[in-house]
Parts: C-alpha cells; sequence; structure tokens
C-alpha cells in the first residue's frame, strides 16, 4: 500500500470511516476465532479425561497381582542381631534365632613395626599372586580363628604384574586389579601398614599370597611370614534357627526360612523372636488408591459436562455424547458382578458401595479388613482374577483401553478436534488475506473521494472569489 495523507484536502476523516467499515468486515473472523476457542476447550477437555483415565487404569492394573493380597511381614526382637524381609513365598509363623557366628572375610597386614617396601630393591617385575581356598580340618574353639589347612579352589591364581616402588603405587595396583581382595593403608605411627582384604565373605574366601614382591602369606600357617600377619581369618555364618544350625558364606541369609531374608548384624547368645505374619496394609492402600481414582474421574467427568442454569453457562462438554458414554460405562465396568470367582461378586460384597453422587466408598472399612483376611472370601481372586477368568483389575483397565489407546474412541475425537483447529487456521488465514485487499480497496475509494472533494472545494474558493469581484 502507497503512502496516503487522508482527508488533507477536505477534512474527510479517511481512516476512522475505513476503520468502521472494517470492524463490521472482520465479523467472520471474530466468529471463528470463537469457534477455534470452542475448540480448545473441547481438546483440554479430553485431556484431562484422558489423564485421568490412565491414572484410573493404572491403579486397576496395581490390583491385578495376586501377591498383594497374601504380602507377609516380619517383627524381630529388639537386639536379636538380625533383621528381617519376607517375599511371597513366606509364610506366617514363629522363629527364635541365635547368630552364633558372623560370616567374615580374611584380612592380613604387613609389619606392624617396619613399612613394607615392595620388592625391596629387586629391579626385574615384580608380582602379587593371590589364591583363593578354603581352610580345613581345624579345630574349630568359639572365638578363635580356625587354623588346618589350606585346599586351593579348583581355580587359577590371580597375578598381579607390579612396576611401581612404593607402598602406596602397590595398594593403587592391587586395587585396580582384578584380584578378589582390596587394600588400604594405615599409618599406626611407626609403621604405615598395608592391609589386604577378600572382598568376599566365608570360609572358602581365604586366600593365600606369593610372587616376587616381598609379600607372603599362608592362611593354613598365619605366624610363619615375617612379612605379613594376620588380623582376621575368612569364616563363614552360622546361625541356630529354632535348633536346627545352619551355615552360610554370607550374612545375607536367603534360603533358611522360605521367603524369609536374614540380614546377620552381630553375635549373640540367646535366641531372638523373628515373627512372621500377614500384612494387608499394602492391598488396602491400592483398593484405597483405585475408588480415588475412580471418584477422580467422576467428578472429572460431572465438572466437564456440567450445566448451571442459574448463569445458563455450559461446560466444555455439555451434552457430549462420548463423555455421557463413558460415565456410563465407568459405572459398569466397576458396579459391575464377576461370576466364577468364588463368593466375591462385586465391591458391595467387600464393603465398597456407591453413594447418592454415584462415587466409589469404602462405607465399612471394618468389613473390608475383614473380607481381605477371610480365605473364603478369596478377594486375591476377585480383583487379580483366577487362571483364565479375569478380575476386576483386569476388567476395568481393558475396559479403558478402547479409550485410552491409539486408535481408541479419545484419540478419535480428539483427532476430530485437532483436524477442525486446523480447518479454522486455513479459513482464518484466506478471510485475512481477502480483509487486507478490502481494506486497501476502501482506502483507495475513499482517498479518491478525498482528492475529488478537494478539487470540488478549490473551485468551490476560486468561484466565490471571482463573483466577490463582479460590479
Amino acid at each position: 500500500m502507497g503512502l496516503t495523507a487522508a482527508g488533507l484536502g477536505s477534512g474527510l476523516d479517511v481512516k476512522s470511516l475505513v476503520s468502521q467499515l472494517m470492524s463490521v468486515e472482520r465479523q467472520p473472523l471474530t466468529a471463528l476465532a470463537t469457534k477455534e476457542a470452542s475448540f480448545q476447550s473441547r481438546l483440554s477437555a479430553f485431556g484431562q479425561i484422558k489423564s485421568s483415565l490412565a491414572a484410573l487404569q493404572t491403579a486397576a492394573k496395581a490390583l491385578n497381582d495376586p501377591a498383594k493380597f497374601s504380602a507377609t511381614k516380619a517383627t524381630v526382637a529388639t537386639d536379636a542381631g538380625f533383621s528381617a524381609s519376607t517375599g511371597s513365598a513366606a509364610a506366617a509363623g514363629s522363629y527364635g534365632v541365635t547368630v552364633e557366628q558372623l560370616a567374615k572375610s580374611q584380612r592380613v597386614a604387613t609389619s606392624a613395626t617396619a613399612s613394607f617396601i615392595p620388592g625391596d630393591g629387586r629391579t626385574e617385575p615384580k608380582t602379587l599372586e593371590i589364591r583363593f581356598g578354603k581352610v580345613i580340618d581345624g579345630a574349630f574353639v568359639p572365638g578363635e580363628p580356625v587354623d588346618g589347612t589350606f585346599t586351593p579352589d579348583a581355580g587359577e591364581a590371580k597375578t598381579l604384574e607390579f612396576k611401581g616402588s612404593t607402598i602406596e603405587d602397590l595398594r593403587d595396583a592391587i586395587n585396580k586389579g582384578d584380584l578378589g581382595v582390596t587394600a588400604s593403608l594405615i599409618d599406626n605411627g611407626s609403621a604405615k601398614q598395608l592391609v589386604i582384604t577378600s572382598k568376599n565373605t566365608g570360609a572358602d574366601q581365604a586366600f593365600r599370597i606369593g610372587g616376587t614382591v616381598g609379600l607372603a602369606y599362608d592362611p593354613s600357617a598365619p605366624t610363619a611370614s615375617p612379612s605379613t600377619y594376620r588380623v582376621q581369618a575368612s569364616q563363614d555364618a552360622r546361625v541356630n534357627i529354632d535348633g536346627i544350625t545352619i551355615t552360610r558364606s554370607s550374612n545375607t541369609i536367603d534360603n533358611a526360612i522360605d521367603g524369609v531374608t536374614l540380614t546377620l548384624a552381630k553375635e549373640t547368645t540367646t535366641a531372638g523372636s523373628l515373627t512372621v505374619t500377614a500384612d494387608y496394609s499394602g492391598a488396602r492402600s491400592a483398593i484405597d488408591a483405585f475408588v480415588k481414582a475412580y471418584n477422580d474421574t467422576q467428578s472429572t467427568l460431572k465438572n466437564l459436562t456440567a450445566y448451571d442454569a442459574d448463569t445458563k453457562t455450559s461446560a466444555a462438554l455439555t451434552g457430549d455424547s462420548t463423555a455421557r458414554s463413558l460415565q456410563n460405562q465407568l459405572r459398569s465396568l466397576v458396579g459391575g458382578a464377576l461370576s466364577g470367582l468364588g463368593s466375591t461378586q462385586r465391591l458391595a460384597d467387600i464393603g465398597i458401595t456407591f453413594d447418592k453422587d454415584g462415587k466409589l466408598s469404602v462405607s465399612d472399612g471394618a468389613k473390608l479388613d475383614a473380607a481381605l483376611k477371610d480365605p473364603q472370601r478369596n478377594v486375591a481372586a476377585f480383583f487379580a482374577g483366577s487362571g483364565d477368568t479375569k478380575g476386576l483389575a483386569a476388567t476395568v483397565a481393558d475396559g479403558l483401553k478402547s479409550y485410552l489407546d491409539s486408535g481408541g474412541l479419545l484419540a478419535g475425537r480428539t483427532d476430530g478436534i485437532n483436524a477442525s483447529i486446523k480447518s479454522i487456521a486455513k479459513q482464518r488465514e484466506a478471510l485475512q488475506a481477502r480483509l487486507d485487499k478490502v481494506e486497501q480497496r476502501y482506502t483507495a475509494q475513499f482517498t479518491a473521494l478525498d482528492s475529488v472533494l478537494s478539487s470540488m472545494t478549490q473551485t468551490s474558493t476560486y468561484l466565490t472569489q471571482q463573483l466577490s469581484r463582479l460590479p
């Protein structure tokens, strides 16, 4: 558009005239914007519904786990010397557990009076050899290390080629190598002591030290080497459970009592009590979460389909057939009766009912707790199913797939709305281009009119002046 100075000649307000005319011309554009805002509101509403349904589906899937309804917990007496946890295979029961001996790793140290010098002047490649095995045939004395014959295991010795010169270099080389041991330095004030410890506990984790680096140790003769001495012997854990003694190489024992893991902490002289009982807290929490997710979904649907008669205001999805269908289907999915799963057929049988607003309520918490403990009720089968028969959890979760899957009903609705929004964008672009041309035409027409009026004004002025000169 060229430069204009509308109204300079005639006083005609071209800009105002064009603006008023264009406000009328732009009414279809305003209508498109209103229509687009409505589509955006509906798109956001379906997004809220999808999010709410996804949360409900997740809560339903959490109940599709029979183990959640047969969980147990372990209670250990104070100062028992161990802790315990349970898994799905644990059965209720009580045990007396005495930790007679903890599993330990072998630990040896260099001289406490003179700092060790690796190789001690040797120039040839220096080596450190570690050979694991077990000390056997030693007489056991409670509280004392086991001495006896060292029997190497079937594996090969682990060898480190050492190229350093200091005790710090040797420590670092051991820790970087794959020797099955770790090394540390302790300065006792008189000497730096290199301490070598097996990475694992257990009687079969004893190790012999050899090589040309200058260290030697044989666990069957722990006092024979002048360069090293034993700080701690390797040994198995020994636990007495109800009068039966077991030994394990680790202080974590998960195969003594079915489904129970014992973690040993200290040795004891008397038995500490271990009690395994049923634990329904996880199941109850999952049920409460499902009830909340269902109620949240119903609240979302109600708010998005509401109509305020006082203000005559509709929500984003008032009258929407998809939203109405979903409300009805949810009630049917959750409130329907299930057959083939025992005496529990519907939620009401275990104390969960619908209130007057259509929301779920744990109306009888005592009834629900009693049902969880009652084998005849078989609440696990009701929620998680049995064999090929679906329980409530799978029924609800699978029922929601038709709405939530990529090709589901909600995806179809949102795809349709997005297509409408894109169509409006194209219409707006075309309309805006036409309005730009209309505005240019109006401006040109009124500018021309202004020019004509200006010319006529000048002619009128001239004639008036001439006539005024006539005698």
